[in-house]
């Protein structure tokens, strides 16, 4: 039986493409982000299917279980979030442990597909 409180309607989400500032081994970067069913996610890694030309949040990070604070409601700001404490470069690159990724609240990513990002040089 599933709770319909649990369930989100992907109908309506939002990218915020590297809306978010954070520190991950000592470098700055900047993170996309979806928003959905009201909660903000930190995409951590993407699929990509370069084929098919598509990619989907592998796992995420809610905004809501680390330090952040909102810098922009501006749309036209580059970033609209920062997070206050370095993020374990082991999150980004596939090494973390489950228990570890657990520790910081990361999920799978929803069943979501977006179109790969154009390359910048």
């Amino acid at each position: 039986m599933t709770d319909p409180q649990n369930e989100l309607k992907l109908s309506a989400f939002k990218l915020h493409e590297q809306a978010v500032r954070a520190s991950v081994g000592g470098k700055q970067l900047a993170l996309d982000a979806l928003e959905l069913g009201g909660e903000i996610l930190i995409v951590l890694t993407w699929l990509g299917n370069s084929e098919r030309g598509l990619r989907k949040p592998e796992y995420v990070l809610p905004l809501s279980a680390v330090a952040h604070q909102p810098l922009s409601n501006n749309p036209a700001a580059k970033y609209k979030w920062a997070i206050g404490a370095p993020l374990p470069q082991s999150l980004f690159d596939g090494s973390a442990s489950r228990q570890f990724r657990r520790q910081f609240g990361v999920k799978s990513g929803p069943a979501l597909t977006l179109p790969l990002k154009p390359t910048r040089h």
